[in-house]
This record gives C-alpha cells, sequence and structure tokens, in this order.
C-alpha cells in the first residue's frame, strides 16, 4: 500500500479538531479535565494542560506531547492520532492491563 498523501495544514488541523470531537475525547485521558488541548502522538490520545506537563516530564521516548492548537503538526502525527483509537482505546487497554488507576508515571513508564 501507497503512504497516505501530504496534508496541508488546514486538512491537518481539521482531522484533529474532528477527533477531538468525540465524546470520550472531551475529556483528559488521564484526569478527566474537560476539553483537553494537548496531545501525546506516542499514544493517541488527548489531555489537559496539566498532565501534558507531566507527560512532557517523562520525555519525548515516553510520550511525544503536542498542543493541539498551537504547535505546527506533522503527517505522520496526525495519521498516528486518527489510527490509535483515541483515548477510548487507551482507556479500555488501561482498564484491561490493570494500570487504569495508577499515576502517570507508573502508568505510562
Amino acid at each position: 500500500s501507497s503512504p497516505p498523501s501530504p496534508m496541508d495544514d488546514f486538512e491537518m488541523k481539521q482531522i484533529l479538531r474532528d477527533l477531538q470531537a468525540l465524546a470520550a475525547n472531551k475529556t483528559c485521558v488521564d484526569c478527566s479535565a474537560k476539553n483537553p488541548q494537548w496531545a501525546s502522538v506516542s499514544y493517541g490520545v488527548f489531555m489537559c494542560l496539566d498532565c501534558s506537563g507531566q507527560h512532557r516530564g517523562l520525555g519525548v521516548h515516553i510520550s511525544f506531547v503536542r498542543s493541539v492548537g498551537m504547535d505546527r503538526w506533522k503527517d505522520w502525527e496526525v495519521h498516528r492520532m486518527r489510527a490509535s483509537g483515541g483515548n477510548d482505546a487507551f482507556r479500555a487497554f488501561a482498564s484491561a492491563n490493570g494500570i487504569a488507576a495508577m499515576g502517570i508515571n507508573e502508568k505510562y513508564h
């Protein structure tokens, strides 16, 4: 299969807005704060500003964090966010693996 065609900034922002509009992505994946404006490309999840700071503290090799509105995104980052399944998929994974109630540092290491 051929790689996806390159997207322009408008298309990337629209895809991210559409993903944010999904019910599960309207709250932070870690603390359930409303209207998260940050994302971990590594996990394909949306999070609040406070949790994004904790994710940044883990290091980019563990959780690569981007601002949905302020950062410039690359095609592969948007494709990964779209393919990940979002907050619902990560929450299901965390629950199935007994890590849902852990703090950010323990959960993602």
